[in-house]
Order: C-alpha cells, then structure tokens, then sequence
C-alpha cells in the first residue's frame, strides 16, 4: 500500500469514528438530561422560567381579580409547604380558552382559565394543581429544559435574555413521558394528602374530561393518549382520600370569578 493510500485509509478510518462519535452522543442526549440538570442552578431555572412568562404574557393577559388570587394563594401555600422549599412556586391564572396547564422551569406554574371554568370543584383545581407542582418537585421541566437546549445546553449557566423565547418555541411544555405523568399524578396525590387536603379531586377532574372528549378543543396535557384518562386514575385510586374540602363555599366563588380582571403577569405563591 503507497503512503498516499494509507493516508486516505486513516482519514476514512478517523472520519467514520467521528460521525459514530457524534451520532451516539445525539442519541446519550435525552438519557443524559435527568443527570444534566441536576447540575443547572435553581437560580438559571427560576430566571428562564420568568422569561417563559414573559413570552407568554406578549400573547395573553392573565387574570387579576384580587379575592380570586387570595383564594387560589390558600392552595398554592398549603401544598408548597409540603415541599422541600428547593423551588418558590408562582402560580398565574392566564385568561386564554386553552384547558391546559403547565409547570415551567423554576417552580412557575399556568393554569388557564378554561381549567377554571370546567372545574366543578376547588378540589378539581387544587388537583390539577398539585399535579404541575409534582412535576417540578420531580425535576421534569428541568429535564425538559436541558433537552430543548440539546447542545446549546451550556449556555443554560450564562443564561441570558433569549432564552425564554427559545423554550417556548422548543415547547418544552406539555411533552412529559407516560412516566412522567404517571409520577406526577401520584406526587400530587401524595402532596395534597400531605397538606390534609381532599385528594379525590384529580380524578373527578379526569372524569368530567372523559364525559366530554373530543367536545373540548386545546386540552392538551390531560387528554393526553399517553396514558389515557382510565389507566391515570386506576393507579390512583388506592392513593386518593377524604378530607377536609380545600376551600369555603366563598372562597370557592371567588376564585371562580378570578378573571373578572385581567391584565399583566400576577402571581400567588410563597415565592
């Protein structure tokens, strides 16, 4: 063989090496993301998750009314103390017709308002809630987070103004894993039954989804085919209990009614 050849056998040797290399390393990024962001500041979480809202809050305004806001606050502190206090959640009501909600990196969560509307009970909502809490207690926005970014991913410890608006388009939202939201109903479950609080809610909620299907338009995450309606409450059913109702018959009015105002981004939450 003439040097000339044994270069060019080297170079294909090295080449085929490197695109394998890369290959693998595209396909290690989503088995990597969990070990990834366990790296990621709480603080890089919590100042991407405000960007995230921002963004949001250029499509939609989100609700005011102050008595509604005191209301939902009551859940929002009850179930954050049983947490660890690694995130401060913040809990915003956006008044847009999407039956929907989201958990953001950083302890920010998004109920819309139709979740509000179509809930027959606070304990609907209170479980609904505590289902986007478990999954930021579960590390999932976070991990969501870091695969959004794919290689870009070290940016995330320089974090700077456009990130936001990149998770946003990523939607890095509403694209758990049947594990995922698994493990998120049964942490919420666990939450609500940790703060005394009537955990039967979630499924009534999965119920008043089932009676009315596909009459829904926008409901994402908790129609979700991936697992079905059915099989979230069956793993939930020796887990659920009674208790003490989460809100007063007053309360309960006044957080139905907490889009009568509506205008920049409001928070309840002990952050």
């Amino acid at each position: 063989m003439t040097p000339d050849a044994r270069r060019k056998r080297r170079l294909a040797a090295l080449g085929t090496f490197l695109a394998v290399s890369i290959g693998v390393s595209f396909l290690a990024i989503p088995f990597l993301s969990g070990f990834v962001a366990r790296f990621v500041p709480a603080s890089v979480e919590a100042t991407i998750g405000a960007q995230m809202i921002d963004e949001l809050g250029k499509e939609t305004d989100f609700c005011q009314e102050s008595e509604g806001l005191q209301a939902l606050d009551i859940m929002v502190e009850a179930l954050a103390a049983q947490t660890d206090g690694t995130y401060e959640f913040r809990v915003y009501v956006a008044d847009q017709e999407l039956l929907n909600a989201f958990a953001a990196p950083g302890g920010h969560i998004v109920l819309y308002r139709s979740v509000v509307e179509e809930a027959g009970s606070a304990e609907e909502i209170a479980g609904v809630l505590a289902h986007e809490m478990a999954h930021v207690t579960n590390g999932h926005p976070a991990r969501g987070m870091v695969e959004a970014m794919g290689y870009g991913v070290f940016r995330l410890f320089t974090v700077d103004d456009s990130m936001g608006a990149e998770l946003v388009k990523s939607t890095v939202v509403n694209h758990y894993s049947r594990e995922d939201e698994l493990e998120a109903d049964r942490s919420g479950v666990d939450l609500l039954n940790a703060a005394n609080m009537d955990s039967r809610g979630l499924l009534a909620f999965f119920d008043r989804l089932s009676d009315r299907g596909q009459e829904i338009p926008g409901a994402l995450e908790f129609l979700s085919t991936h697992p079905s309606g059915e099989t979230r409450k069956d793993a939930l059913e020796n887990y659920v209990s009674e208790a003490k109702p989460v809100l007063t018959d007053a309360q309960w009015k006044a957080l139905r009614t907490v889009c009568q105002e509506t205008g920049p981004a409001v928070y309840v939450g002990p952050g």
